[in-house]
């Protein structure tokens, strides 16, 4: 058994499924961020974790040479990037490598294609989540958590954020000190300000600022909005969103305008849509149209097809491919984000799109029992993927093709499996990286009836 603050001189024998090195003594297992495979390290045993302990870097005895210094001096504590340590072309091959290795367990036979990445990998976030404490000195600070803690990383400015964000983000905390806004102490549940969500409009420049309180009073807020607004006029709209529960869940049920519409504009392929608060929109802007390019790209639609989109949210897949299908029912459990993408519908003069507020699996369910005819679902499902009874009612209805976008290919290669079961088959997996400097890439694959 390993001692907290021992110091272990070991070789990176893994790469666990966050990214981190995994160093061997004895029987014991110690992870280690910011480490590459082989490399001869020497870390210090900090915490003790299921299945084995948490390491802290301490020297690197003999590197990989894909390692590179990370811009960011912040990056062994903050938790927002795991690979600034790689070189970006060899980040992507990592990605790509990492799938391959995962394949070769399965019956799957997939062409695996290169990661697509960016020509510049930074400052591509258009949501930030900050978290607001008081350091040792009592002062206010910002920043991202510590990996595996609910610390705050100082942090005055991210190299993924755009630096109109940063800049909001400094402005938000001086108006803390200000007004006497007292950031919230989740250990002591103790304060007012929780989080700041920022969302920012890559094409429309347009800022929203939810701010994430801990009650319903907030006697300040005239003046935080007043000088807030007046300071940054690309802050078009601020929301107080009310999380009373004790929880890592960043977002309550209960909110309310303080500024603006509660929402502002971006455009995606030439399409206008609504943001607010709790929209699901792609965090990176650019990749996301080469990716839904890719996914068109596959279904080759002729203007005569009946398209499902599964998992709609506020239409952004289903506006944007409207012209090349005859007709698209989206379809979505959260009531708000149908009552957005028909919003957005609307805004975009799409006549052949409708936005079902219903359980997408009772949907197909219902639908296939009707004989209802769809030629192909697309189908974008979150990062732990899909589930048998989805899987089995998207089988039911027996589409042609289903386009399938995964930001977690791991549950992605799970599901396949079952829908070769199913009848399907996959033969390619386009990769995009949709969040640099992470582990974490985007895929999307077409399968066959």
């Amino acid at each position: 058994m390993l001692k907290i603050n021992q110091t272990i001189h070991s070789v990176v024998r893994a790469i666990d499924d966050h990214g981190s090195g995994v160093i061997f003594c004895g029987r014991d297992q110690v992870h280690v961020r910011q480490v590459l495979l082989g490399e001869e390290i020497e870390a210090r045993v900090t915490k003790t974790i299921k299945g084995g302990y948490l390491g802290e870097l301490v020297r690197i005895i003999k590197a990989d040479p894909r390692r590179v210094k990370p811009l960011c001096p912040l990056t062994k504590r903050c938790g927002g990037c795991q690979m600034q340590h790689v070189a970006y072309p060899s980040q992507l091959e990592m990605k790509k490598q990492r799938i391959i290795d995962a394949l070769k367990k399965t019956p799957l036979s997939l062409h695996v294609h290169d990661v697509q990445g960016m020509q510049d990998p930074y400052h591509y976030r258009n949501k930030m989540i900050i978290g607001f404490s008081r350091n040792n000195a009592g002062d206010i600070i910002s920043g991202l958590y510590e990996e595996s803690s609910h610390r705050i990383v100082s942090a005055s400015t991210c190299l993924l954020h755009p630096k109109e964000c940063d800049e909001v983000i400094a402005t938000i905390v001086d108006l803390m000190k200000r007004l006497r806004i007292e950031p919230y102490d989740a250990r002591r549940q103790r304060g007012f300000l929780r989080h700041a969500v920022i969302r920012y409009g890559v094409h429309t420049r347009q800022i929203l600022v939810t701010l994430v309180t801990s009650e319903r009073r907030f006697a300040v807020h005239k003046a935080f909005v007043q000088q807030l607004t007046s300071r940054h006029p690309a802050v078009k709209s601020i929301v107080q969103n009310i999380n009373r529960r004790d929880t890592s869940v960043v977002l309550g049920k209960q909110e309310h305008i303080l500024y603006g519409k509660g929402s502002i504009e971006d455009e995606l392929l030439g399409k206008r849509f609504i943001i607010s608060s709790s929209s699901f929109y792609q965090i990176n802007h650019d990749q996301c149209e080469r990716l839904y390019q890719k996914a068109y790209e596959l279904l080759q639609l002729s203007g005569k097809e009946r398209l499902l989109d599964a998992y709609c949210g506020i239409g952004t897949i289903s506006l944007c491919v409207h012209e090349q299908a005859k007709e698209i029912i989206g379809v979505e459990l959260n009531a708000k984000a149908v009552a957005d993408a028909r919003i957005n519908a609307r805004l975009n003069h799409v006549r052949n799109a409708r936005f079902i507020q219903q359980d997408a699996s009772a949907f197909m369910k219902q639908e296939a029992a009707h004989r209802q005819h769809y030629d192909a679902v697309i189908m974008d499902p979150p990062r732990e993927g899909s589930t048998p009874l989805f899987l089995d009612a998207c089988a039911s209805l027996k589409p042609e093709k289903i386009v399938y976008i995964s930001c977690d290919p791991f549950t992605q290669i799970r599901d396949l499996i079952y829908l070769k079961k199913k009848g399907y088959k996959a033969a390619d997996m386009y990769l995009y990286d949709m969040f640099p400097m992470s582990d974490h890439v985007e895929s999307v694959v077409l399968l066959r009836r």
